[in-house]
């Protein structure tokens, strides 16, 4: 018996501003057909597909097409071959990860060739689903199953269970739909907003792109009755009065009891905070200079500041799919944990987490609005609840 071959053309997902217009993919499984006379084939399935991601359509919608070669297959006698046309519904579940599943539902039609009579042309249905892979180069791996079920015609035929695993490959350039905000100069200011376009490179700019002020650092010390831990004091701090945990502020008016000595603390002895937000180009997880500075100083009050665990949280504007936007998100997070491993902070106190899209600061509908939006943001804990204070 020959082998049934199942080559198959899709054109799916037609969802607004993917990073690529296209998606070409080459999968391959097992067709198993099962009807009512008894018969059981499984037979070896290979099959392309192209999609196309267009359209602000959720769910998005799959065209599908389908060929099988059925002559020397017995059941199937005077059938050479067939052809099925389907479209589809599919959802895809946002996760906070590198895995989407999906569901898919649709109906279709099949051409048979050369049939014989009781075995002709009908509509079919079809269900099922799968999980998909991205990777950071926005290849994906796809692992999918759906069963397809006759809705005509005589009563016997064949019902099939369809599993395939492919691989999708991105191509194509940006639609005008998603936009490249260009910024030749690399200081983090769209062209079209920057007012001093030839910023030499790693000069800190304000939101117009023109050049700040060298900042001047001062420490102001309070006018207080006792002393307290202020950042480079030696630890512990030694004072007169009692003093639990040793961070120069006495217990009387310590909210924070229990800070570690070697934490920067405030007047009411409870840890200095600080925090970072970064922005990041259209589709790039790449630290501009500017924001490299912010980052190198995080990273040293961290260092002097060894008490705290840190999660760094990626976001993206709304342009994209929502897997490519949460993968997107996650590797901006990683390019952050990245670049403070670098400047000397542990690994083991740095998380990430990728939310894509779904938690803007801005307008996502504005340009300005989406370059906020596309940014990490951090979140300090301290594993001792009560050195957090108010």
């Amino acid at each position: 018996m020959r082998r049934i071959l199942l080559g198959s053309l899709l054109m799916t997902s037609l969802v607004f501003g993917a990073q690529k217009p296209y998606e070409f993919g080459i999968n391959g499984g097992l067709t198993s057909v099962e009807n009512e006379d008894s018969i059981h084939l499984e037979n070896p399935t290979f099959g392309l597909s192209l999609q196309i991601n267009r359209y602000n359509v959720k769910p998005r919608f799959d065209v599908e097409f389908t060929g099988l070669n059925l002559d020397e297959v017995r059941r199937f006698k005077d059938v050479d071959w067939l052809l099925r046309a389907s479209i589809n519904g599919v959802y895809e579940f946002q996760t906070n990860g590198l895995f989407y599943p999906y569901l898919l539902a649709g109906a279709g039609y099949e051409k048979v060739g050369h049939g014989k009579t009781g075995f002709e042309s009908e509509p079919f249905m079809q269900g099922g689903g799968g999980l998909k892979y991205l990777f950071k180069n926005g290849i994906g791996l796809k692992f999918e199953a759906k069963a397809l079920q006759i809705i005509g015609g005589e009563k016997d035929e064949d019902n099939e269970l369809i599993t395939t695993v492919g691989v999708t490959f991105p191509f194509g350039k940006y639609t005008k739909s998603q936009p490249v905000i260009k910024d030749s100069d690399g200081d983090g200011v769209m062209d079209r907003l920057d007012k001093c376009p030839d910023t030499p490179k790693g000069t800190r700019v304000d939101g117009s792109g023109c050049p700040l002020p060298e900042p001047k650092t001062t420490i102001i010390k309070e006018s207080l009755p006792i002393p307290y831990n202020f950042e480079g004091q030696e630890c512990p701090v030694k004072i007169d009065g009692p003093d639990r945990d040793r961070d120069g502020v006495l217990d009387s008016v310590d909210q924070c009891p229990n800070t570690p000595c070697d934490f920067s603390v405030d007047s009411k002895g409870c840890p200095i905070k600080a925090t970072l937000r970064i922005h990041f180009a259209t589709d790039s997880d790449r630290i501009t200079p500017f924001s490299m500075t912010k980052v190198k100083k995080f990273a040293d009050f961290l260092i002097k500041n060894k008490g705290s665990l840190v999660k760094i949280i990626g976001h993206t504007d709304w342009r994209g799919s929502d897997q490519y936007n949460m993968a997107l998100s996650k590797r901006r997070a990683e390019s952050v944990k990245k670049a403070l491993i670098d400047f000397g902070v542990s690994p083991s106190r740095l998380s990430t987490e990728g939310r894509g899209e779904r938690d803007p600061i801005a307008d996502n509908r504005t340009e300005k609005g989406m370059a906020l939006n596309r940014r990490i943001e951090v979140q300090l804990t301290y594993p001792n609840e009560s050195v957090k204070g108010e």
